[in-house]
């Protein structure tokens, strides 16, 4: 066996250039490179030529918690959702809290020291911080992790909002309180900025707090705890997340700690359909693929309906089952970093961590993230980027089946969409919020 392969000359990049252009007859190799939209070239092919260094894996853990995302409304509707999951085998809860709620009828039954759960608050909601004293920052029982995280982050919602909740001192405060560091990086993805600038906002975003808690003398004992939307772009979500645990990595050396990370996934909601909706399935199905080879810790796949219309039972029950095929059925829980060594993602990897990296000290030279928030620079960076975003879509240079492409008539009538107001008079910076790329064909066809 060693004489067959010996016999074989090892093919070059070069090599395999020049056979490309001769099978193609003479078509010069640079019109086969692609412009990647976040300023990078992307080849037709990768060669270990490609990787400077021998990279390592970049997160151990193999498997993840299947989440059930649900809003809270009514305390006892969202319980008995939340019941459901968990007997549907999920082992996560993500509930989103905006206002005051009973925390114990939301709870009732739910022992929060054997599964994961976020509780993402407002300012109005912030009583749950006192009601679940006795549950937060305790050690989960079963893989020896803080799992359950009570996510109050006042620059996502001084961003959301375009405005603080009382002031910027006593909103920030609240970072005492909290056993973790919450930074809520969705927001970015979800209004359009591309991959460089939604990890440098998260960068710097984190630098944030990390500065806050370092002039308080608080900076010890923490866990790191992220949230990324994931789009549809397969390999580069995937590089995404692999290239913003070796930035946060990066950003923990200058401040000396080293502090756990957990990265917390969800699909987007910036390309699902109102019309056509089950098209969303396979949409949100490539996106959690990405999330968990990536390296998220938790995941939830939003249901199909999410955009316009409350999640149905067959909806949530079809969301947990797509993450159960991932493990069950194509053994994505069986590897850690299954990327690691690929040619192609390690590359893209390390272009994004770069430009991303570079993004990051442009916003640090301005002031900081809160001072660029305050000068109206972040959000003018990203919808520089949501509208070109946009246009390509008008254009179908992006293509959604279901919503700019192969449309189905019939749905037009049926268009219920789900709509949140949160514009404020009393704004003091223009606020930062989420788009749906499919609402402009509605808007251009009302």
């Amino acid at each position: 066996m060693k004489k067959l392969f010996s016999e074989f000359k090892a093919a070059t990049a070069q090599d395999w250039k020049n056979q490309i252009v001769k099978d193609l007859k003479g078509v010069e190799f640079e019109k086969l490179v692609w412009n990647h939209t976040n300023g990078f070239d992307i080849n037709p092919f990768y060669t270990s030529e490609d990787i400077q260094a021998k990279n390592k894996s970049l997160f151990t853990n193999t498997d993840w918690d299947v989440c059930e995302q649900i809003t809270v409304t009514n305390e006892q509707q969202a319980n008995a959702r939340a019941i459901k999951a968990l007997e549907g085998d999920a082992s996560g809860l993500s509930f989103y809290i905006l206002k005051k709620i009973d925390t114990k009828a939301l709870l009732k039954g739910i022992s929060l020291e054997h599964i994961y759960t976020q509780f993402f608050i407002s300012n109005d909601a912030l009583h749950v911080l006192d009601d679940l004293k006795n549950e937060y920052g305790k050690i989960n029982v079963h893989d020896g992790k803080l799992k359950c995280f009570i996510n109050i982050d006042p620059i996502c919602l001084f961003a959301f909002y375009g405005e603080w909740h009382v002031d910027e001192a006593k909103d920030i405060s609240v970072l005492k309180q909290l056993v973790h560091i919450p930074v809520n990086v969705s927001l970015y993805q979800e209004a359009g900025a591309n991959t460089i600038t939604e990890l440098a906002c998260g960068l710097a975003h984190s630098n944030e707090y990390f500065n806050y808690l370092a002039n308080q003398k608080v900076l010890k004992d923490k866990t790191l705890h992220f949230t990324f939307s994931i789009g549809s772009d397969f390999f580069t979500e995937i590089a995404k997340l692999r290239a913003f645990r070796k930035l946060i990595a990066l950003l923990q050396e200058q401040y000396q700690t080293n502090f756990n990370v957990h990265i917390h996934a969800q699909t987007s909601q910036q390309n699902k359909s109102n019309l056509d909706a089950y098209t969303n399935m396979l949409r949100s199905t490539t996106e959690g693929m990405s999330a968990v080879i990536g390296g998220c810790n938790s995941l939830c796949v939003l249901p199909y309906d999410e955009t316009f219309s409350d999640a149905s039972e067959f909806s949530s029950r079809i969301s947990r089952n797509q993450q159960f095929v991932f493990k069950e059925e194509s053994y994505l829980n069986k590897v850690a970093d299954m990327a690691a060594g690929s040619y192609y993602i390690e590359t893209l990897t390390d272009e994004i961590a770069v430009k991303a990296w570079s993004a990051f000290k442009h916003i640090e030279s301005k002031g900081g993230f809160l001072a660029c928030l305050k000068s109206n620079y972040i959000q003018d960076t990203i919808k520089q980027q949501a509208d070109v975003l946009i246009q390509q879509f008008k254009e179908e240079k992006i293509v959604l089946v279901g919503v700019n492409k192969f449309k189905n008539p019939k749905e037009q009538e049926e268009i219920r969409v789900k709509k949140q107001d949160v514009k404020s008079k009393s704004a003091i910076i223009t606020p930062i919020n989420p788009i749906c790329l499919s609402d402009y064909l509605v808007k251009e066809n009302a």
